[in-house]
């Protein structure tokens, strides 16, 4: 699906699910170079920044987080931008794309802001609210991880193991998907001024700086994440631990009192069995065994 608009100076092109017939029809309104054309069906895998003589390619990747599946996983974003066109290609829809494209469509103010002066403020626009918008659902991340140290100072040590697990393996795919674009975006701050003209540089700067904030809050979270996971797992060996010398105290008290049921429970003659007061005084020997033995772990403060 094709949408087009045009604003003072600068059009915008944005191609959903593309198709051979738009490729086609890149290639005869552009006259794109045939290696760039074949990048956009079928999807890749691996980002880039490629600069022509007319136009400027770039290759990049969304984190989309999937609810149902508790996943991050990337959605590309194919990204030409000539003198006076931008062109998005993409295969889902990019939210933060999206917003921007439908705000440009309907508002009149919004169109003139982003589309009077050059395709390169347009694509500072588009590239700013893609990383902004990033930035945002890092915070997503961190409300999870404020909401496993609470849960886990409460004492559902065993239930957070999963939940870290989780936030683990979204921090991991959110890094894997933005981490290898530094160099698309370093690149872009290079080129996109030799393209454009030096009165952007500003702009790709505040582009590069926003990524730069998303990459370091993942890194704070990465660490902030195997604290807890080191912090839970010593409460839960602690935890078992306390069980364990529960359950061995226990035992050991327990002990004697089935050494001495085994000894007169043999089929042999014994001592007190044929007396009348046998039975009340091995039971005085069991309860003084057990209130010895407990009286023993009190002194050792093992109970």
């Amino acid at each position: 699906m094709r949408n087009i608009i045009k604003g003072p100076r600068v059009s915008w092109i944005d191609i959903q699910n593309p198709t051979e017939e738009d490729v086609q029809f890149l290639k005869e309104k552009f006259g794109f170079h045939p290696l760039v054309l074949s990048e956009i069906i079928p999807p890749g895998n691996r980002g880039k920044a490629e600069r022509y003589d007319d136009y400027i390619f770039m290759i990049l990747y969304y984190p989309l987080y999937n609810k149902e599946k508790r996943e991050t996983r990337p959605q590309e974003l194919d990204v030409i931008v000539t003198k006076d066109t931008v062109i998005t290609s993409h295969y889902h829809s990019i939210l933060p794309l999206k917003a921007l494209f439908d705000k440009c469509n309907l508002y009149k103010e919004q169109r003139k802001t982003c589309m009077s002066e050059n395709s390169g403020e347009l694509l500072y626009y588009i590239l700013s609210n893609f990383w902004k918008t990033c930035l945002t659902k890092l915070i997503r991340i961190d409300k999870r991880i404020d909401e496993i140290e609470k849960e886990m100072f409460r004492g559902k040590e065993k239930e957070m193991v999963l939940e870290i697990s989780f936030v683990k393996t979204d921090i991991i795919n959110f890094w894997r998907i933005i981490e290898h674009q530094e160099e698309i975006l370093q690149s872009l701050s290079k080129e996109g001024v030799d393209f454009f003209g030096p009165q952007l540089t500003p702009y790709f700067s505040d582009i590069l700086g926003t990524y730069s904030k998303s990459l370091n809050a993942l890194k704070t979270y990465k660490e902030a994440v195997l604290a807890l996971e080191n912090t839970n797992q010593s409460l839960l060996s602690t935890k078992i631990n306390d069980i364990i010398r529960i359950l061995t105290v226990f035992s050991v008290i327990v002990f004697p009192l089935t050494l001495l049921a085994s000894i007169w429970g043999m089929n042999v003659p014994m001592p007190l069995t044929d007396s009348l007061f046998g039975f009340p005084l091995i039971i005085s020997m069991m309860f003084i065994a057990t209130v010895f033995m407990i009286i023993y772990f009190k002194k050792k403060r093992w109970i």
